[in-house]
């Protein structure tokens, strides 16, 4: 004998925190083949019932049969094609057009194309859907609404469950939506299971729920109800019923129904009492049907939704693809380059202001020495504004005012006796007193205030003098050796001595970057959906959770590829980076990095209810990773704490690595590039595990 019940609820509690229960020991019956409608007005836990019963979420305690089968459980046809589903939200994708949502549900639910055109056009009349190109983010609400109930009933499912599926539309259209209703439950056998709050329209419903409070109060055919309480609408019965429950003789803590003075409302629930005991405890349900859909269906139907809603985001399109490029462009235009524009007080007690630049000083020869005049305009002159625009001062109290008040970065003052005194250094420098000596040396008085425009100056001024020192020794016949300090650093092993900031910051930035902006995406994926009510939805038709996932990570995979390309593009031939090592290593190392961080996007997305607690945390996070792995700031520099827990950061170590590929030809069986490409498999594993563990969790 077949079981003819199609839902049964016993004994139903649900809570959210600490509060009162929204389902409180519920008891609810649904036959197959009929129309059940319940009936409640908002925030009574009509759609947590519902959730409970497509095995969205669980209850705390009591029992759920669907089908013949417990929701979620093994070989339970719930989640799954067998049933239908239109929450109370729109549940679509915005960027679907009416087609796009149709063929969606249609598809995972194991339909092929020839079938869905067929049902979408017999549905198009039937609820005067809007054009197939129109996109539903473009639609009114009642346009969206019947999409999403022709994308409930796309598939013919064995049970139907509409929440509020009527709001908002025309009288006449929710007339004959409730007679196609009646039509396929008493043609194709098909069981409806409807909420709504217009208490009238349940008027053809086989049986109807009235819900107040997290409890049933009766459960009746609708005819029957009315001679029950003797009344003409159903509104009445429902208000009587609800004053009943206020004077606390209706129901008792165990939903069982005792006869006291309200009458009808009471003999109702007796009624129904013998069938509730009957079928408590009873697991024995046989459904009727298994329908079956291929996990590549489903996951090709996912992964065409996915490119629909990337490709026709147009904002996230642009940003996807301007933003590396800008990113790229403003690092490589910004980062590394001379400070320009630097003004230098010169305050010169030899020469003056060297008269303009005409006077670039005298070095002459006789049969014994070499004599020296006005030295220090040829040092001068040697001094152009590509270090810093020169600005002369009769003397340092002024030029040192000026600097104080940020017009100049620095002051260069020479000895009355430079040349004199300098000459004696070269020539006689064994019988040199101290005080020609330092009359001898340029003194530069920088404000290290910007520490970084500081030293920069200081090393161009530094090498500039040099240079004119050597060329001074070259006139006088001498060696230029003799002007070169007695240190001398050779060819480095690794790198070139002409590397600046933007090379050492390079291969941290292109890490971060690819992180970040694989991040950046992810992280309002699975809030998006879960806000907008296609994760649950999908989940109820049979997509499984990692199925999900595993869409969304083919999709942004290839965008990550495409990321990867584009900053490759732009460092290497474009800007002429030169990779010693193997650029495809290196292409690996981005690729990683990027996964990295679309993984870690997940765990954002999975830990965060809204996209403003997903932004603050993506952004918090940004910065913690800057400062710590190295691309600012040498680990070295750090305490040895610190240096430790950096290494932790997701892209430390593989930044490390990268620069070893770089800049030093290391190849991937170093430990420095091995280690590295270890570190990000292991934190994709990481967060790959706990996005599963994290998006079950959510469904309890």
């Amino acid at each position: 004998m077949v079981q003819q019940e199609a839902v049964v609820v016993r004994n139903a509690v649900k809570r959210y925190g600490k509060g009162q229960p929204v389902l409180d020991c519920l008891n609810m019956t649904v036959s197959r083949g009929s129309i059940y409608g319940l009936l409640g007005a908002s925030g009574c836990g009509k759609t947590t019932l519902l959730s409970c019963v497509v095995g969205v979420r669980y209850l705390d305690s009591g029992e759920v049969w669907v089908l013949g089968g417990n929701p979620g459980g093994k070989g339970s046809g719930i989640p799954g094609p067998q049933v239908g589903y239109m929450p109370q939200d729109i549940s679509l994708v915005g960027e679907f057009t009416m087609s796009d949502a149709l063929y969606y549900f249609g598809r995972i639910n194991g339909l092929d194309d020839e079938k869905i055109e067929t049902r979408q056009r017999f549905f198009s009349k039937l609820l005067q859907l809007p054009p197939a190109d129109h996109l539903v983010k473009n639609m009114s609400g009642g346009q969206q609404r019947r999409v999403s109930f022709a994308a409930a009933l796309i598939h013919s499912p064995e049970l139907l469950i509409l929440d509020e599926p009527t709001v908002g539309l025309d009288p006449i259209l929710r007339e004959n939506i409730w007679g196609y209703l009646i039509e396929i439950t008493q043609k194709e056998g098909i069981t409806v299971l409807i909420t709504t709050h217009y208490i009238e329209e349940t008027k053809n419903a086989s049986k109807i729920g009235l819900m107040r409070c997290g409890k049933l109060l009766a459960e009746s055919p609708p005819q029957k109800l009315l001679e029950q309480f003797q009344c003409s609408f159903l509104e009445e019965a429902f208000l009587k019923l609800c004053k009943g429950q206020n004077d606390a003789i209706i129901l008792n803590e165990t939903q069982e129904s005792k006869a006291k003075d309200t009458g009808s409302g009471s003999e109702l629930m007796n009624q129904d009492r013998d069938k509730y005991e009957q079928t408590k405890g009873n697991s024995e349900y046989k459904t009727v049907s298994r329908r079956k859909v291929s996990r590549s269906k489903r996951f090709k139907a996912l992964l065409a939704k996915n490119g629909i809603q990337f490709l026709r985001y147009y904002a996230g399109l642009a940003f996807a693809v301007t933003f590396p490029i800008v990113q790229v462009t403003i690092f490589l235009v910004a980062i590394g380059a001379d400070p320009k524009d630097l003004k230098i007080g010169v305050v010169n007690d030899e020469a003056s202001n060297c008269d303009y630049g005409s006077n670039l000083g005298n070095i002459w020869n006789d049969e014994i020495t070499c004599h020296f005049g006005n030295l220090s305009c040829r040092f001068l002159h040697n001094f152009d504004d590509s270090i810093a625009i020169k600005k002369y001062y009769d003397n340092i109290l002024e030029a040192r005012h000026d600097v104080q008040n940020g017009e100049l970065m620095g002051i260069i003052y020479f000895n009355q006796n430079f040349s004199e005194a300098l000459q004696i250094r070269v020539e006689i420098f064994n019988f040199a007193k101290d005080s020609d000596l330092l009359a001898s040396q340029i003194h530069v008085f920088l404000d290290m205030g910007d520490r970084q425009v500081g030293l920069i100056t200081q090393k161009k001024l530094f090498d500039r003098f040099l240079e004119v020192y050597e060329d001074i020794m070259r006139d006088c016949k001498y060696s230029p050796k003799l002007a070169t300090p007695p240190i001398r650093f050779e060819d480095p092993i690794y790198g070139t001595t002409d590397l600046n900031y933007t090379d050492y910051v390079t291969p941290s930035f292109m890490l971060t970057l690819v992180f970040f902006l694989a991040n950046t995406v992810s992280t309002t994926l699975i809030v998006t959906e879960r806000l907008e009510g296609v994760w649950d939805r999908s989940v109820v038709q049979g997509v499984r959770t990692e199925e999900i996932l595993l869409s969304h990570i083919v999709i942004q995979s290839i965008i990550i590829a495409i990321h990867t390309s584009m900053i490759i593009l732009l460092f290497f031939p474009i800007w002429g980076l030169e990779c010693k090592g193997s650029i495809f290593v290196t292409i690996i190392f981005l690729f990683l990095s990027g996964f990295t961080g679309l993984m870690y996007g997940f765990i954002v997305s999975i830990g965060c209810k809204n996209h403003t607690m997903a932004t603050y945390c993506s952004a918090g996070s940004f910065f913690p990773i800057i400062l710590l792995n190295g691309g600012m700031w040498p680990l070295e520099g750090m305490p040895k704490i610190l240096r430790w827990f950096s290494y932790i950061v997701p892209t430390t170590l593989p930044s490390i690595s990268l620069r070893g590929l770089i800049y030093k030809g290391s190849s991937i069986t170093d430990s420095e590039v091995y280690f590295g490409l270890l570190i990000s498999l292991g934190w994709i594993l990481l967060f790959f595990i706990i996005t599963i563990l994290g998006v079950r969790s959510k469904s309890s």
